[in-house]
């Protein structure tokens, strides 16, 4: 157990100091920052480490705001849209899997497993404007872009439009919350199409493995419903599968909110990026880069902590094979 703690502890500060080292390598491409490399390029980049231990992420050279307070503002919708598709994924994508590995020789399953495939090769980038135009042509209501429409104001408590639009006191909230799920309806379907397939393959692929042990056709030689089966035996057995894959599915989703984002306009730290990058903002940049590892690897740390309290000598082999 010791050594587990030690290994982790000493990857995640790995990563962090290769993220760190990353960061300060992109602000050195701006010729107004190479002035802190000199004399020498480790100095400059203990005085960068010293500033970030300070939360001081510079400024924007192309606003001039504080680069703080700009991430703490884009930052809330790119998570608010990460956890919505992540949280889809999860609800459909559990069952369909439990499906699939249920009736695996049945062209339900072979169906859903096809599926599956197809989904985690299919681009994000594609989907995204063929869905934006086919819901605006049929006048669906989720065919909007950004957050929630520019006449509603919501006052920014927490960041999440999701949450501070119950806090709106104003005898059209109702509306507005309306507003606000229709507008995170569109993203949030695109974003949960590669976790989905992704939990229904693992799900599929662990239960199938489940439902084969000696233990399951002892039971159902008995006269067990198959709910039973999948309630006490499989869901058990496969549910904790997840946990170890939260960092890759938070990452793989991430990754393609940048480019939903800027295809359906919504305010988050993709698009903030993609627009630095645009204009050779390298501060802007390596803030963006800092802030989005240190969220996959406080994502990675609360994944294995909740592996420690679900399994704390790791001998159910929970890893997906």
């Amino acid at each position: 157990m010791l050594h587990s703690f030690l290994r982790q502890g000493v990857f995640l500060l790995l990563t962090a100091f290769m993220l760190s080292l990353l960061s300060y390598v992109i602000l050195m491409q701006d010729p107004l920052n190479a002035e802190l490399a000199t004399p020498h390029f480790y100095q400059g980049y203990i005085h960068y480490l010293n500033r970030l231990m300070h939360g001081d992420l510079g400024i924007s050279y192309n606003g001039g705001d504080p680069l703080k307070s700009t991430i703490l503002t884009v930052l809330p919708p790119t998570l608010e849209l990460c956890c919505c598709a992540i949280l889809l994924a999860v609800i459909f994508g559990i069952p369909l899997g439990i499906l699939g590995a249920t009736y695996q020789t049945h062209f339900i399953g072979k169906t859903i497993r096809t599926l599956s495939a197809i989904g985690t090769a299919l681009p994000v980038f594609w989907i995204a404007p063929i869905l934006l135009y086919f819901s605006a042509i049929n006048a669906w209501q989720i065919s909007a872009i950004g957050q929630y429409n520019l006449l509603y104001e919501i006052k920014p408590l927490t960041g999440f439009p999701l949450i501070d639009v119950w806090f709106v006191d104003a005898p059209y909230r109702i509306k507005m919350i309306q507003n606000v799920l229709q507008h995170l309806a569109l993203p949030t379907l695109v974003l949960s199409i590669l976790p989905m397939m992704e939990i229904v393959r693992l799900v599929q692929q662990r239960a199938e493995i489940v439902l084969q042990q000696n233990y399951v056709k002892i039971v159902t030689t008995r006269g067990w419903s198959k709910l039973t089966i999948l309630r006490k035996y499989v869901l058990r057995n496969t549910l904790p599968l997840l946990i170890p894959q939260m960092t890759r599915l938070f990452t793989l989703v991430i990754t393609q909110c940048m480019l939903v984002e800027n295809t359906l306009g919504w305010p988050g730290i993709g698009r903030w990026l993609i627009d630095a990058v645009t204009q050779q903002d390298y501060n802007s940049i390596s803030a963006g880069i800092i802030t989005i590892g240190l969220c996959i690897i406080f994502i990675k740390i609360l994944s294995e902590t909740l592996i420690f309290i679900a399994d704390p000598l790791n001998k159910k082999g929970w890893y997906a094979k």
